[in-house]
């Protein structure tokens, strides 16, 4: 039902709010003019008052006559009361039990305060202000500290704290309290629905926490997704969390601290410069830096889940692909090798630290702090890094990029043939662009990845190792001819399917079509290629590696060697032997060829 209520008449700022709204970074930013932007489209009065015993106590007094007052401070109330109120409870029933004569000309009446108490919003819009005491104390501090830079609450805080500030700050000092502002999604159960202590669905967050640590939560929180989508959380999707990034990290940090230890390393300025190490390490410093900028970008956008991704990514390339390739190295004690890593793991420390607090200050405490002399003394309290644009390497980057790439479809088609990898083979082929300005280093990362003795471009062998067809991609181009389609269709099947191939995988082909020339991109036309007998093909965007798959007497025991080396390797590992302890091996067998 209705009843009496006090306002504060905020339709008279409105367009002050609109004004301060526009200077304001929402994210995302579709919040901005859509559910905040619409709030304060249609303000009305903020009714601030509410009948209740509990909460802050209008400061109104009022007399019989219904003249009113309203009192700002204690030491205001002691000057009306005649005295000293300085110890006074300001809240029911102590302030209610206060009274003074009123303060209208000639009335004689005795004033009491409203029993009204004030909107609890209310309270949580002058918090920038009211934790300081302000203007009654640090009033230099809060003037120092206003507006705040950076807000976060769920996105349904749009008609509560993010407006009740907004308002509050406007109407007291003509500013907003914030200037950038994030609007979370709400967490949901992990079968999507809203957690609730019916639907016994409700996941406590310390429990969460002492299962998978503190650092799996948060990065899961901050960056397993959207921050401002709704998520869904569970066990499952916390210990992937673990699994894929934290884990990886760990585990990485764990290397570098083995094999420093084991060749009693430690940072010099007798390690090699940079400039002077291996293509590996300049590409894994040139990235390094790479991702220092981009975390820095996406982490100055408040965008989390970019920084989270590309911190991800670059751990599970560091772990799989650098420390993988460059194994052999950590074993013989090599100083480039473990002043890159080093490097890299401080650095990726640092980055990670606002995301995973707990155990970026561990690896810092244990790893960078022992050998770093004046090293802070916490991973918090050291700067920020800055890419160094200089140690960034383009070309480089894309060249390694193409050097994976094919090692992945050297891969893929070693598991098609059935072949294992430790099998040595006798080469591989390879067709791509790029793929004959790679230098002898790059190259040898493909060789020893993909186990050949050698490697060579498919266009100096003679003669070619598939059978190639062609055929229209009719869904990509019914996009383009429409009703020309089945004409284009009939120009890609009657082509050189061979020499389309070799076109597209170039960049683009051209045929004719009823007397008209047009131009096909590679997903406008599926070329498949089965190999020839002997070979095993794996061909993908342009790129093919072939491998050839004749096993012969010297390829078959280098292939038994290997098998010998992981069954040693792994009876090590389940004899709880040091990586440092040196064993005596004995080879026998009934196999003259072995």
């Amino acid at each position: 039902y209705a009843q009496p209520s006090w306002y504060i008449r905020t339709t008279a700022v409105k367009e002050r709010l609109l004004e301060e709204n526009e200077k304001t970074n929402w994210f995302p930013e579709s919040v901005k003019h859509g559910r905040f932007g619409d709030w304060l489209t249609n303000n009305v009065d903020w009714a601030l008052s509410r009948n209740r015993y509990w909460g802050t106590p209008l400061p109104v007094w009022r007399c019989g006559e219904g003249h009113l007052t309203c009192v700002g401070s204690r030491e205001e109330l002691s000057r009306l009361t005649g005295a000293d109120q300085s110890a006074l409870d300001p809240h029911r029933p102590f302030i209610d039990e206060v009274t003074f004569p009123c303060t209208h000309e000639g009335c004689p009446a005795v004033a009491t305060r409203v029993p009204e108490v004030i909107d609890a919003w209310y309270d949580s819009g002058s918090m920038p202000f009211a934790q300081y005491g302000y203007p009654y104390r640090n009033k230099e501090l809060f003037e120092s500290r206003y507006p705040a830079q950076f807000i976060s609450e769920a996105i349904d805080q749009t008609r509560g704290w993010f407006y009740t500030l907004m308002a509050v700050g406007t109407l007291v000092f003509d500013k907003s309290s914030y200037e950038n502002v994030v609007c979370l999604g709400h967490i949901l159960a992990e079968d999507g629905r809203k957690m609730s202590k019916h639907l016994g669905n409700i996941l406590q967050p310390i429990p969460l926490m002492d299962e998978h640590g503190a650092d799996a939560v948060r990065w899961f929180m901050a960056a397993g997704g959207s921050p401002w989508a709704a998520r869904r959380v569970g066990h499952g999707t916390i210990q992937e969390v673990v699994r894929k990034t934290l884990l990886t990290y760990w585990n990485t940090v764990a290397f570098q601290a083995l094999y420093a230890r084991t060749s009693h390393w430690a940072p010099s300025a007798a390690d090699p410069a940079p400039a002077d190490r291996t293509v590996l390490d300049r590409w894994l410093l040139s990235e390094l830096n790479t991702l220092t900028d981009q975390v820095t970008q996406a982490l100055e956008g408040y965008d989390t889940q970019r920084a989270g991704k590309l911190l991800s990514a670059f751990v599970d390339d560091l772990s799989n692909w650098y420390v993988r390739r460059s194994r052999r190295r950590f074993w013989q004690g090599d100083k480039a090798a473990l002043r890159t890593l080093h490097e890299v793991v401080e650095t990726v420390t640092r980055l990670m630290a606002p995301l995973t607090p707990f155990i970026t200050e561990r690896v810092w405490q244990d790893l960078i702090v022992p050998v770093t002399p004046h090293a802070p003394e916490s991973v918090h309290l050291s700067s920020w890094l800055k890419a160094d644009p200089a140690a960034i390497d383009p070309a480089l980057s894309t060249q390694m990029a193409l050097v994976r790439r094919l090692v992945e479809l050297g891969r893929a088609t070693r598991a098609e043939s059935g072949v294992k990898t430790r099998q040595p083979l006798s080469r591989a082929l390879v067709a791509a662009p790029g793929f004959d300005t790679l230098s002898e280093e790059l190259r040898a990362q493909i060789t020893q990845e993909l186990n050949v003795s050698s490697l060579a471009s498919l266009s100096e062998v003679g003669g070619s190792l598939v059978d190639t067809t062609a055929k229209a991609n009719f869904r990509a181009l019914g996009k383009r001819f429409g009703k020309g389609v089945q004409a284009v269709a009939k120009a890609v099947a009657d082509a050189d399917a061979a020499a389309l191939s070799l076109a597209l995988r170039e960049g683009t082909a051209s045929l004719e079509v009823d007397g008209e020339r047009i131009t096909l991109s590679p997903d406008e036309v599926i070329i498949t290629e089965t190999p020839r007998e002997g070979w095993s093909v794996a061909s993908d965007s342009g790129a093919t590696v072939a491998l050839d798959l004749e096993i012969t007497p010297q390829l078959r025991r280098a292939g038994l060697a290997r098998d010998a080396i992981r069954l040693i390797q792994e009876a090590r590992k389940n004899s709880g032997l040091d990586v440092a302890d040196r064993i005596t091996v004995r080879w026998t067998s009934t196999d003259p060829a072995t």
